[in-house]
């Protein structure tokens, strides 16, 4: 197993990100007297955000009750702390209306924030898990996190917890890239065995079980022991729960998205899936079929823009799906660090945030990247907003926050 899959299937979003907050601040002889702020203490990371627009701010979130709002102007930002916030690591965070937001924590609870006070709303892991993701929209308010969390609500009040093994998830017909003896890997497990239907030919005749052919339903392989007609190929469809082999359901959720009723929502082991029916029935997206294990990539953010998707994940992995996630496209790597947060602009630019103070913009040029060492970039970033003027806000740890308008990154001062 190589080192890249083994990064991607240990452990969920948030503590990759925990590990990241509790690294230590290298300080230089020659440090900036501007640079103060990166060692301010770990309430000024700026681990989610959104702008409100009928505040006229950002709010953002991060650990130990950090909850405030962002006043950008020409001296630079004023951050305003929200009085007692609740004494919790907040994770993720989402507009909820243009004065409201949902904030989700790493215990697993949600919590409404209107402006001025913040209300707890509901613990919604059994295992106090942590909130990874927020999506408000015509399909309601999905929520998502660690070991499969997953809620869903119309009103953004009253939460139903959903258990994905209650719901039909399927496998689209798929077919064979190849037929010639081999372990084929479907990059899902768990496979619901009365749901296969797997079509395939020897010498012009039915192939045979176990003669031809052997499927391995708890780690989706099928391993072919002669070689298969390819003339027609073979196809196969089934149900299954989405997980790690034996364990169904046991999945990380870290990014949702929607448009009109469908519902996407992405997370470890590759998984893409989509509802259109509040969740009763989901459909696997971006399904690969290889005679060798797989090497899955571990989504970390999502953004939606019309029915353009931009999917995010370790290792500068990132898709784009122009048709609303029916079909994906690989993009070119923006290089070894995980990337945290994406958002598009107007004109279909897509603005990245990650690790190792990582911000990009991928274009009809390709890729093109911040200078970290001019801008002083020590920390993660993880927040790229674009904000009514169409410049973009990136914010992320040590007080951080860089301004890209007409191409140029600024440092912007927070100020408390």
């Amino acid at each position: 197993m190589t080192e890249l899959r083994q990064a991607c299937l240990l452990g969920t979003a948030f503590t990759l990100l925990l590990t990241i907050l509790g690294a230590p601040t290298f300080a230089t002889d020659h440090e900036p007297a501007a640079a103060a702020q990166e060692r301010s203490p770990l309430k000024t990371d700026f681990l989610a955000a959104a702008y409100l627009p009928g505040l006229e701010r950002i709010v953002v979130a991060g650990a130990h009750g950090l909850i405030g709002l962002l006043e950008v102007n020409d001296a630079g930002i004023q951050l305003s702390v929200v009085a007692d916030s609740p004494d919790e690591d907040f994770t993720a965070l989402a507009r909820l209306s243009d004065n409201e937001a949902l904030i989700g924590a790493s215990s697993g609870v949600l919590y409404h924030y209107d402006g001025e006070t913040v209300t707890e709303i509901a613990a919604l892991s059994e295992y106090d898990e942590p909130i990874l993701a927020i999506a408000a929209g015509d399909a309601g308010v999905w929520v998502g996190g660690g070991r499969g969390l997953l809620a869903r609500s119309s009103d953004g009040q009253q939460f139903e917890v959903l258990d994905i093994r209650d719901s039909i998830v399927t496998q689209p017909l798929t077919t064979f890239p190849g037929a010639q003896p081999a372990d084929w890997y479907m990059g899902v497990g768990n496979l619901i065995a009365d749901s296969i239907k797997f079509t395939a030919f020897r010498n012009g005749k039915p192939a045979k079980d176990p003669e031809d052919y052997e499927i391995h339903t708890d780690d989706g392989i099928i391993e072919i022991a002669n070689g298969l007609d390819m003339e027609p190929a073979p196809t196969i469809e089934f149900n299954f729960h989405p997980g790690p082999a034996y364990r169904g359901g046991d999945v990380s959720w870290n990014a949702i998205t929607m448009t009109g009723n469908t519902v996407t929502i992405m997370g470890e082991f590759g998984m893409i899936l989509q509802t259109e029916d509040n969740g009763a029935n989901w459909i696997r997206r971006d399904v690969k079929m290889v005679p060798q294990e797989p090497e899955p990539p571990y989504w970390t953010a999502a953004t939606q823009k019309d029915n353009i998707i931009w999917l995010t994940g370790a290792a500068g992995v990132s898709q784009i799906s122009n048709d609303s996630g029916a079909t994906w496209t690989d993009n070119p790597s923006s290089g070894l660090e995980g990337i945290f947060g994406v958002s598009l602009q107007d004109d279909g630019t897509a603005v990245v945030a990650g690790a190792v103070g990582l911000i990009g913009t991928y274009g009809k040029d390709g890729w093109s990247f911040a200078d970290r060492t001019r801008l002083r970039l020590l920390s993660w970033m993880r927040n790229p907003i674009v904000m009514p003027d169409g410049s973009v806000m990136v914010l992320g740890g040590r007080v951080t926050a860089i301004r890209l308008l007409d191409g140029e990154y600024t440092r912007i001062p927070v100020n408390f």
